[in-house]
């Protein structure tokens, strides 16, 4: 069976459900977020994460080759497309 790629989703939390995990999260030292994912991997295991933005991962990618010549540019796609299959 072929595994599921994980899927990024938006969460929403009642007000006060979201000031019960901020006032934990102050207690812990985390960021709100961290503390959830802290939750969930307690109750969950390990294998539990929060995907960043589709924007965040694009300006990453675009900075990682940021004043790379073309002809470095153009071997890096090379690269690319052979390890892909085309």
């Amino acid at each position: 069976m072929a595994s599921v790629a994980p899927v990024a989703r938006t969460v929403r939390f009642p007000e006060a459900l979201r000031a019960k995990i901020a006032a934990d999260a102050e207690r812990c030292g985390r960021s709100f977020e961290a503390q959830v994912i802290a939750l969930l991997r307690r109750h969950f295991g390990e294998n539990v994460d929060i995907a960043p933005p589709a924007e965040q991962i694009v300006s990453l990618a675009a900075a990682s080759v940021s004043g790379m010549s073309d002809r470095d540019l153009a071997r890096v796609g090379r690269r690319l497309r052979a390890s892909d299959g085309g």
